[in-house]
């Protein structure tokens, strides 16, 4: 099944080891491994609540809960892409950056303000499931965004399966639906959830970026954007 594919791809989550072609064949559904994602997280901050109003231990909990269904894999995406930006470089150099396994300054920078950014909307949104999950849903999307609007990598490397099923006619119509359908039922409990759309202009601008410094657009940065595209949308939705 394509959707198990996809979440053994992109999270921790015990669902068995992932066909990489299946789970490109099945890109469009990618909104619903952010629900998934979103829906654990919220469960735990609500569990805390239920016991005692607690924001900073609900928060510290959900952080957890964040890693461990994540993985840290879009992290990754997010240091290595940091230390790309940070460099200031353009092509090749910038490639070999980006290449290169061992984390700078930026790397770490970035990974520290993306967690404490995320553990500080936490505790404001404890209670608020339906902005939590929106914002999950919509940082998946995200990578979607960002592998449609990249350059496909000149690699057959494993975002590029994925950059051609966003370049798919009917994939992006499936997608789309799937996502409008999503948010809208989201909306309907609460429609300041909406507010996670925001975090598809990161993926956006991710790729736009991509495109100039890199060249082309690969798997760290389609992470890069579903961490970056969270983020803001649960910083936006705390705000709001």
């Amino acid at each position: 099944m394509g959707l198990r594919d996809l979440l053994a791809l992109f999270t921790r989550l015990p669902v068995g080891s992932g066909d990489l072609e299946a789970a490109a064949s099945s890109f469009y559904m990618v909104p619903i491994v952010g629900l998934a994602e979103g829906v654990i997280v919220s469960l735990v901050g609500l569990a805390v609540s239920a016991v005692k109003p607690a924001p900073m231990l609900a928060a510290s909990l959900m952080l957890i809960a964040h890693v461990a269904v994540t993985g840290g894999l879009h992290l990754d995406g997010l240091a290595d892409y940091s230390d790309v930006l940070g460099s200031g470089l353009r092509g090749e150099e910038a490639v070999r950056v980006l290449k290169d396994p061992r984390k700078g300054s930026f790397a770490i920078m970035a990974v520290v303000v993306a967690l404490v950014a995320r553990l500080s909307a936490f505790y404001y949104l404890y209670r608020c499931p339906a902005i939590i999950v929106a914002a999950y849903a919509s940082s998946l999307e995200a990578s979607f965004v960002a592998a449609r609007a990249g350059v496909q990598e000149p690699y057959e490397g494993m975002a590029s399966r994925f950059e051609r099923a966003a370049r798919d006619g009917r994939q992006l119509l499936l997608n789309a639906l799937t996502y409008i359908a999503i948010m809208t039922a989201i909306a309907v409990l609460r429609p300041l959830s909406l507010i996670g759309a925001a975090a598809l202009l990161a993926g956006f601008l991710l790729a736009a970026d991509a495109n100039s410094r890199l060249g082309f657009v690969n798997g760290d940065v389609m992470g890069a954007s579903i961490e970056v595209g969270g983020v803001v949308a649960l910083v936006l939705g705390a705000l709001a």
